[in-house]
């Protein structure tokens, strides 16, 4: 990717306007979400939304920076205007004071799978069948209400979707479930297709999720030509190309 991972200091440090070259800086903060935003190999950031972050920035004359930040700190520093934008933001009453919205949002759903060993896909065709099973969870997340608040479903919380697959693989749980592109992506790159299935019930449930803008970056000046531009990107199906490229190559 052409964004340059700068260490935190270094981007707070320089003045806002601050060019790279003939470009503006555009300063972006990253956390790992995969496979919307991924560290490849070489510890840049890769993953759909850079791909459409990048994509956006070329057509705007921007040059992006990233520095990496828990997703809470990044959205502190949005709202002090240390940061300019941030991806994968869901549109919230508290953020409007702080954020502009870039739209349209280039996702427009949620949804969370499960998963299961080759063979078993019957085992889980509704929610009723997840009563009685093991089901590997992540330690503080949540899913969807009727599976965070069923007290029939035995979940095996552990703090990464690695330890689901290892403890899926090992028989220690029947089914453990994840965001649907997050488990496909992991799925994937692991090269474990042949081993591990995903069923056939997903829950979906429409959620924007948008680019957002901080209402202090100088930037926040030019959002109309953002939204005009993410516009753009979003008719021409640049979300599902990344998207397809990204499952068909893989994180380069």
């Amino acid at each position: 990717m052409a964004g340059v991972v700068l260490a935190a200091v270094a981007v707070l440090a320089a003045a806002p306007g601050t060019l790279a070259g003939d470009k503006a800086v555009l300063r972006v903060s990253f956390n790992s979400l995969p496979p919307w935003k991924v560290l490849n190999p070489d510890d840049e950031p890769a993953g759909i939304d850079v791909e459409l972050l990048e994509m956006l920035a070329q057509r705007m004359g921007l040059t992006v920076e990233y520095v990496h930040y828990p997703f809470k700190r990044g959205l502190k520093m949005m709202e002090s205007g240390e940061i300019d934008l941030m991806t994968s933001i869901l549109r919230r009453p508290e953020r409007e004071m702080y954020l502009h919205f870039i739209e349209p949002p280039y996702k427009n759903e949620t949804c969370k799978a499960f998963y299961v060993l080759k063979g078993r896909e019957h085992v889980i065709s509704s929610h009723a069948d997840l009563r009685g099973l093991r089901v590997g969870t992540i330690l503080g997340v949540g899913y969807y209400p009727e599976f965070d608040g069923d007290p029939g479903i035995d979940r095996y919380p552990v703090a990464s979707i690695e330890l689901n697959i290892r403890m899926l693989l090992a028989g220690r749980i029947d089914a453990f479930i994840s965001t649907e592109s997050s488990g496909d992506y992991r799925i994937a790159a692991a090269g474990l297709g042949d081993k591990v299935s995903k069923v056939v019930h997903v829950y979906r449930e429409p959620q924007n999720v948008h680019m957002a803008l901080s209402r202090r970056s100088p930037h926040a000046a030019r959002l109309d030509e953002f939204n005009r531009t993410m516009a753009d990107l979003v008719a021409e199906g640049a979300v599902d190309r990344a998207r397809e490229r990204l499952f068909r190559e893989g994180i380069r």
